[in-house]
């Protein structure tokens, strides 16, 4: 059965355009994805017909005002919108009229355009599978229309077609080692070309103040935050650090920069954390509690052990961090108490009379601590998201009246009366918990993780981790247990983890790691023993000729090792022309016409036995190739 190659052409080219235009199809407005709906409908229905009622002309007309009104949007706010809709419009053009091999050219290029601006918006693993096969059908695509520009009414039989497709499709898999050794030299900008559009407005759940009392119910998001490649961990000792809330503002934490010096002394083993966060907004460094040290450039640390990245924020990066997790923060020397025990005027009565019973019935600071959290637990508190109190009294209405609130009231109100019972307080904000991945061998936290605590200090003891949230009546709700994952789930983790794969060894590899490889391997080379590399060498080196020696045999034996038939034809031309006179031209002259030549009866003999058994395309029997043998030896003088 013969298939028509321009019926395949137009074919490829719709799957190339859905290739290009997919990934970009969620990005664009309604009315070019309008346009590309039109013209792939218009372009299948008109190449079913065979006739083309949509003129070319027509179509190159109508895009001319379309550009227009796309190019007076065009601004630095606004400079990606206009070009992708531009060239979406441009492919439904294309795809809805005639075509001849240059419109198909322009399909392949405009569907590529139009996958390259889909990375303005997002790169997600997805384009690496678009790219993929978009390239495949490219390839296939331009060596069909190699013939297609000298027949376009060609026929292909299913054979021929399929020795097309297979060059087509060897050309870009002949190109996969180009592209392993290109990716780790060619340069790349520090920010992703996708970084000049507009940030979102929404960045993480995580929040540069805390104000209880803001809204009644709070929704939960399940967006992911961050990613922390480190060992298991008991969820109780999952908690994020981020930053530390110091200062209290009408009803309002906020963080003073303005804080007090301290000297932390980090004692006790160190758990080493990777850390990749999403892009966003926050320039905090989160760790487990408590950060030691964070491994990247252009970082500042904080006296309240907060680290926060300097330089411009929203690429997408990673980052190692080491933490001591004893819920301690030990001080070399007692911390300004003044700082850490003002509060804010127009604080209720009843909030002032609580913290001054806690102050009195308690001897020292850990005595109040110990009151307060007895007061909590026994209180009857309720965590909850939903019915929450709100306005400027919302914490006192939490304390004495609905007593059901989330993290930033427990948070809140037990800091403020630990200040009002002359305790130094203040908030820490982070994330608590985390989904682990056994495949990717991480912890995924996400928005509704976001959480708030409390740190005290308390003399000879440091900064102590207090946790009101988990006095709750259903703490439950704030530790949660672990949840039994079903097959959604576990779907879901498996994909996260090449998510989180991809980002970590293609987007955040950028010029910083390109430096830091070069001079690692330059630190390397330059610690080398030629000596001792020989020796390790060795093997690797007689294995590698082993194996070369072995392919290179494998593709020449015809040459290196001739088979019985070709070595007696040689033999044969040899004493053909020692005992006969006669010249012979191999390849260009037969084994009759030689014969014939010869006027030789044994020549003549020795064709006949030896076509006989070649010619009929079998092996020379081992008798017959004795008698050749022998007549080799006698030669044909006396033929």
């Amino acid at each position: 059965m013969n298939l028509r190659l321009s019926k395949i052409i137009a074919a490829l080219s719709y799957c190339v355009a859905l290739c290009g235009i997919v990934p970009l199809f969620p990005w664009l407005t309604t009315a070019p994805r309008l346009a590309i709906a039109a013209g792939m409908i218009a372009g299948i229905w008109q190449e079913r017909r065979g006739a083309w009622p949509l003129k070319n002309w027509w179509l190159n007309a109508a895009v001319v005002p379309v550009f227009l009104f796309y190019a007076a949007q065009f601004s630095r706010a606004n400079p990606a919108q206009p070009v992708v809709s531009v060239l979406a419009v441009m492919l439904a053009v294309r795809l809805g009229g005639e075509k001849s091999g240059r419109h198909y050219l322009q399909i392949l290029a405009l569907s590529l355009f139009c996958l390259a601006a889909s990375s303005l918006f997002d790169l997600s693993p997805a384009f690496l599978v678009y790219l993929a096969l978009l390239l495949l059908l490219v390839a296939v695509s331009l060596v069909l229309l190699t013939f297609h520009a000298q027949d376009s009414r060609m026929t292909l039989a299913r054979p021929d077609l399929r020795k097309v497709l297979a060059a087509g499709l060897l050309m870009p898999l002949a190109s996969l080692p180009l592209l392993l050794f290109f990716f780790p030299l060619l340069p790349r900008t520090q920010l992703p070309l996708w970084n000049i559009l507009p940030p979102t407005a929404h960045a993480t759940g995580f929040s540069d103040r805390i104000e209880p009392g803001r809204a009644q119910n709070v929704a939960e998001s399940r967006l992911t935050v961050f990613r922390a490649e480190m060992p298991r961990l008991p969820q109780r000792q999952l908690y994020w650090r981020g930053t530390v809330f110091n200062r209290i503002v009408g009803n309002r934490w906020i963080r003073d920069v303005a804080m007090p010096a301290e000297r932390i002394g980090y004692s006790g083993p160190r758990i080493v954390q990777n850390i990749y966060p999403e892009p966003g907004r926050s320039r905090a460094l989160f760790a487990l509690d408590a950060p030691a040290a964070i491994t990247l450039p252009q970082v500042k640390r904080f006296p309240d052990g907060t680290f926060e990245q300097q330089g411009a924020a929203g690429k997408r990066l990673g980052y190692a961090a080491e933490s001591v997790i004893a819920g301690i923060l030990p001080v070399a020397a007692a911390p300004e108490r003044a700082f850490y025990l003002r509060l804010p005027d127009g604080i209720p009565p009843r909030i002032l009379t609580l913290a001054e019973e806690i102050r009195r019935r308690g001897d020292s600071d850990v005595g109040r601590l110990e009151l307060l959290e007895v007061h909590f637990r026994n209180g009857n508190y309720r965590y909850t998201m939903q019915g929450l109190p709100v306005g400027v009294h919302a914490l006192e209405q939490f304390l004495f009246e609905k007593k059901q609130g989330h993290c930033e009231f427990f948070a809140s109100a037990f800091a403020l009366l630990l200040r009002g019972a002359g305790v130094p307080a203040r908030l820490v904000g982070g994330y608590l918990g985390g989904e682990y991945n056994e495949l990717g061998g991480y912890y995924l936290i996400s928005e509704d993780m976001a959480h708030v605590w409390v740190e005290a200090y308390i003399a000879d003891r440091g900064w102590v981790r207090v946790d009101p949230s988990s006095l709750a009546q259903n703490a439950g709700a704030v530790w949660g247990g672990p949840k039994k994952r079903g097959l959604l789930d576990k779907f879901r983790l498996t994909l996260d983890s090449f998510n989180h794969s991809w980002n970590r060894t293609v987007i955040t590899y950028d010029f910083e790691r390109q430096v830091e490889a070069a001079r690692g391997a330059g630190k390397r080379l330059q610690g080398l023993d030629a000596r001792k590399v020989l020796k390790a060498s060795l093997p690797a080196v007689l294995l590698l000729a082993g194996v070369s020696g072995a392919i290179l045999l494998a593709l020449r034996r015809k040459s290196l090792l001739p088979s019985r038939e070709e070595r007696l034809l040689r033999s044969f031309y040899r004493r053909l022309e020692r005992d006969c006179g006669i010249g012979v031209e191999r390849g260009s002259q037969g084994l009759f016409e030689l014969a014939t030549a010869s006027g030789n009866g044994r020549v003549r003999e020795f064709v006949e036995i030896y076509a006989g058994a070649v010619y009929r395309d079998r092996r020379v029997t081992p008798g017959e190739y004795g008698q050749l043998k022998r007549m080799l030896r006698e030669g044909f003088r006396n033929g």
